[in-house]
């Protein structure tokens, strides 16, 4: 039997922040993409940090007043790297998925950025997973 490996099932990165960028263009592009994670790399692509969804919110619930400040407006005025998580546990392409599900499972993290050759090349979610139990238990079902 073959080993699922990250590579397998993990997303291509296309989406990623760079040092500098603001929460404000961290926001559009969830939104848009409806993604939860985006990686936060440098100039030579290598992961320094990860904004996610809940940096997002954190970010606007402790600024000032939610109720009267729209995120957008918060979001414009805070770089990445104040709120970003910089201590990022990662994975590599060729590790195992059941190792990536290890992780997932026991910190209760949303997503593993894919590090190969020290450069971000992907990122492996709970929605990686889910669709790849949804392909193998739809290969269960009996033919129509």
């Amino acid at each position: 039997m073959a080993i699922t490996r990250v590579k397998d099932i993990m997303t291509e990165v296309v989406e990623a922040l760079r040092v500098g960028d603001s929460l404000d263009l961290a926001d559009r592009i969830m939104r848009v993409g409806r993604i939860r994670h985006l990686p936060v790399v440098d100039g030579e692509e290598r992961l320094v940090g990860l904004v996610t969804h809940r940096t997002l919110l954190a970010a606007w619930v402790s600024h000032g007043n939610p109720g009267s400040e729209r995120l957008t407006d918060v979001a414009r005025e805070i770089p990445i790297e104040m709120v970003m998580v910089k201590d990022v546990l990662t994975i590599t392409s060729d590790a195992p998925a059941a190792e990536a599900a290890r992780i997932l499972e026991k910190h209760k993290y949303g997503c593993l950025p894919v590090i190969d050759g020290g450069k971000l090349v992907g990122i492996i979610t709970e929605a990686d997973f889910l669709r790849f139990a949804r392909v193998h238990l739809e290969l269960e079902q009996p033919a129509s």
